[in-house]
């Protein structure tokens, strides 16, 4: 009987006890913010995690357009509210390595966007304006190898509740076409 106490109390004891790196990540763990290319967009959007990666969800280009540069960064992976979330400049706006940029729908300027999907099946594309901004810091541009990376967070209203909608803790990777 005291044998069958010790062995229980031992097994209690193996049981109870887990090693701190047997810890699981959380599943809605944002990517880390890199600068080599990776091919990713990622944020939270109302606190739920929007991850994009590779070329079938990651395009970026910074082209010649209409008389001047043109930058966007679209990440496209359809959910029940969401289609897509872009960053980008307007109407030749300069992009530098280093710069942040207030994204406010100016022209010239920058913006932050996204493609809403309300539940019947509408579309709405909206971005930010002068009442819902956010910021969008280039921290890699290099032309020679065709990289951009960054950081991004906006605000948008969503057009069928007038609800603001948080875009957070956004950051890109990737590879952009010129």
């Amino acid at each position: 009987m005291k044998n069958s106490i010790y062995i229980f109390l031992i097994t209690l004891v193996f049981i109870s006890c887990k090693k701190d790196d047997e810890v699981p990540q959380p599943i809605d763990d944002l990517p880390p913010a890199t600068q080599v290319g990776a091919v990713m967009l990622a944020c939270k959007v109302n606190g739920v995690p929007y991850i994009c990666k590779g070329y079938e969800q990651v395009t970026a280009y910074y082209q010649w357009v209409n008389g001047g540069y043109g930058f966007v960064v679209t990440g496209r992976k359809e959910t029940d509210s969401l289609m897509k979330i872009s960053v980008g400049n307007m109407e030749n706006a300069p992009i530098e390595e280093g710069k942040t940029y207030i994204l406010n729908g100016d022209i010239p300027g920058y913006f932050g966007g996204a493609g809403l999907l309300n539940g019947f099946n509408n579309f709405e594309s909206v971005v930010t304006n002068n009442n819902y901004t956010g910021e969008m810091t280039i921290t890699k541009f290099d032309l020679e190898n065709e990289i951009v990376s960054g950081t991004f967070w906006f605000d948008i209203e969503n057009p069928w509740t007038g609800e603001k909608i948080e875009v957070r803790e956004g950051r890109f990777d990737t590879h952009f076409s010129q």
